[in-house]
């Protein structure tokens, strides 16, 4: 399937968020671009090392994406510009959430957190989204940065 993301239909949810090919994700063998990961790697989440349960791709001909420039979210967060779906849920714990939520940690998505300069939509060709998912829903480390990551789910 190779949907553009900017028109890609809500009612889709195969990966609307996700983190782009050369993400790096800090596991427990060290840092390691999203693309080289496999289920069973330990990544390190909030709550501790914890095995990859699996992982989708999709490579999108043309993606609107959000890109946060270096430091746009505190001293290294991120390292670098990144790029990121616009609704993958980024962790806040600093003034962002507190003027957006009203409480001092918050999970708020990609595309909420745009302001038109450090924070803003780019349209990239050929990207590729990867979705890790866990056992439960993680938070995990990327580029400096927390994103949440969610479960598996188990068909009864």
């Amino acid at each position: 399937m190779t949907n553009d993301i900017a028109t890609i239909d809500r009612t889709d949810t195969t990966l609307i968020d996700g983190l782009v090919a050369g993400t790096i994700v800090l596991t427990l063998s060290g840092e390691m671009p999203v693309e080289y990961l496999s289920v069973g790697d330990r990544i390190i989440t909030r709550s501790g090392a914890r095995a990859l349960r699996g992982m989708e791709s999709k490579v999108f001909p043309t993606a609107k994406l959000v890109c946060i420039s270096a430091s746009a979210l505190g001293v290294d967060q991120p390292d670098e510009d990144m790029r990121v779906a616009p609704d993958q849920g980024i962790h806040i714990r600093d003034w962002r959430a507190k003027a957006l939520k009203g409480v001092s940690q918050a999970v708020i998505l990609a595309r909420d957190l745009t302001d038109g300069e450090y924070i803003r939509h780019e349209t990239v060709v050929g990207a590729c989204l990867y979705k890790l998912k866990f056992d439960q829903p993680e938070v995990i480390y990327a580029n400096g940065v927390e994103l949440t990551c969610t479960a598996v789910k188990v068909e009864a």
